[in-house]
């Protein structure tokens, strides 16, 4: 049976309610850690789109991959953090020019090279808990 429209934007609206719900109670790090989830999933969706033939700037996965970027670093608390909110700034910036010339090119390639460091620091974040 194939979803109907209603039916799809029921589904979306309740995931979106669902992931609403988890970050009221999630402490930070699991905040960042569902960043990372959605990072990586909109990355992903951005590569399966250029292997499917399509044209991915200006689509919502890169928005979205793009404005998470920039809110993990402008969240960093660099008093705090130190050297290593410095170091991690450093990558988050890296990984947003890697982003934007990965979608200008449309290279599912570089965006699975981007994606493959995504997953090494979300790895290395999720072992915080």
């Amino acid at each position: 049976m194939a979803a109907t429209p209603s039916t799809v934007r029921a589904t979306g609206l309740y995931r979106r309610l669902q992931h609403e719900s988890r970050a009221l109670a999630a402490d930070p790090v699991e905040l960042v850690t569902m960043l990372y989830d959605e990072l990586e999933t909109a990355v992903g969706v951005l590569a399966s789109m250029v292997r499917q033939g399509q044209r991915i700037s200006a689509t919502e996965p890169a928005r979205r991959a793009r404005t998470i970027l920039i809110g993990l670093d402008a969240n960093l608390d660099r008093d705090a953090g130190g050297d290593v909110a410095i170091a991690l700034s450093r990558v988050y910036r890296s990984m947003r020019r890697k982003l934007d010339d990965a979608v200008s090119a449309n290279s599912a390639e570089s965006l699975d090279e981007l994606l493959n460091g995504i997953v090494t620091i979300s790895s290395a974040w999720r072992q915080l808990r």
